[in-house]
């Protein structure tokens, strides 16, 4: 990290929609930092609300969709206030998304060339074909697409899944924004362009640019992250280092996720530990803590009240914390 300014700094960010006469929360009083040169991964199971959050950071919430914060800074500047026009010249220059589904996010009619220089003619004004070209071949390399050459005159359908990720990185990378959002980049790869796709991302976090690296596989976390941010049912429940969380994970649900992974070294578990139940709904949110009811602590402790009841609130101003109401209890186990 080369500064000690955050270059992200958000403080409780709300994503709220309307459904049916009520109002459902896929993001709820979220607060957290990404400093400059850093890779935070943002992890959780599926509807813990990591999409959302990544997207809000771009005010990209589709409508109904409505995004509050106290404060929701980019590099200085308030991102709540900017208009739309102000917002549309910091996406994709300084700010980049990258999805998982690449093709979704591709114009069908338009080659591989034009998917990856229209991004450079609307930022930067270039209109040199020779150029563009250049830009264009430098940064599919960068990403490791076969025979460039000839793939630069294909269409999205013409390449393989595979094939479509890495151009859909290379149109996020070539501007080289500050900060990337990566939500699920690597899913399509298989593991041979994987590493390399990583390894790329690492690279350009050396250079100084952040990353918010948003997964579900724990493994790609522990390579890739410096920080990472648990989410479950709209919360971050807990926040630290890659090395912190992995080696003490103090909320029962960072244990649970990472009892479920298989070790790296020795002799494999006959079976694999597994979370009980399913996230609830945004919907149907439990009260009090909302993990409790897959929570194997909560029960084993005979199903305190506390955890029915009461909020758990922690001391976020710690490097590493966790919100529950008996964190550390079994940490590293």
């Amino acid at each position: 990290m080369t500064e000690t300014t955050p270059l992200i700094r958000v403080e409780g960010l709300t994503v709220e929609f309307p459904v049916r006469g009520s109002t459902v929360r896929a993001v709820d009083d979220v607060s957290f930092e990404v400093s400059r040169g850093e890779i935070v991964g943002l992890v959780g199971e599926s509807a813990s609300g990591k999409s959302t959050l990544g997207l809000s950071l771009l005010r990209m919430v589709p409508p109904p969709g409505e995004v509050r914060a106290h404060r929701m800074e980019f590099d200085g500047r308030d991102l709540s206030a900017l208009t739309e026009s102000q917002l549309r010249q910091i996406r994709g220059s300084e700010i980049s998304l990258i999805v998982q589904d690449a093709l979704a996010t591709m114009n069908p009619v338009t080659t591989v060339l034009e998917q990856i220089t229209q991004v450079v003619r609307d930022h930067e004004g270039v209109r040199s074909r020779r150029v563009l070209r250049e830009r264009a071949v430098q940064a599919l390399r960068d990403v490791q697409l076969p025979d460039v050459e000839m793939n630069l005159g294909r269409f999205p359908h013409e390449l393989s899944g595979g094939m479509q990720q890495r151009v859909a990185i290379a149109q996020g990378l070539i501007l080289g924004p500050k900060l990337i959002i990566a939500d699920e980049p690597t899913t399509a790869l298989d593991v041979t362009v994987q590493a390399e796709i990583l390894a790329l991302l690492k690279q350009i976090r050396d250079s100084g640019t952040s990353i918010v690296f948003v997964t579900h596989d724990l493994a790609t976390v522990a390579e890739i992250c410096d920080r990472v941010l648990v989410m479950y049912a709209g919360r971050i429940v807990e926040s630290g280092t890659v090395a912190e969380v992995f080696a003490e994970p103090q909320h029962p649900y960072t244990q649970g996720l990472l009892a479920s992974l298989l070790p790296l070294g020795g002799e494999p578990p006959e079976r694999l530990e597994a979370i009980p139940g399913q996230p609830p709904r945004p919907d149907a949110w439990p009260s009090g803590c909302r993990f409790h009811p897959r929570c194997v602590l909560w029960k084993s402790k005979g199903e305190p009240h506390i955890c029915r009841d009461e909020d758990p609130r922690p001391d976020e101003s710690q490097p590493h914390w966790a919100a529950c109401h008996f964190a550390l209890e079994g940490a590293g186990s």
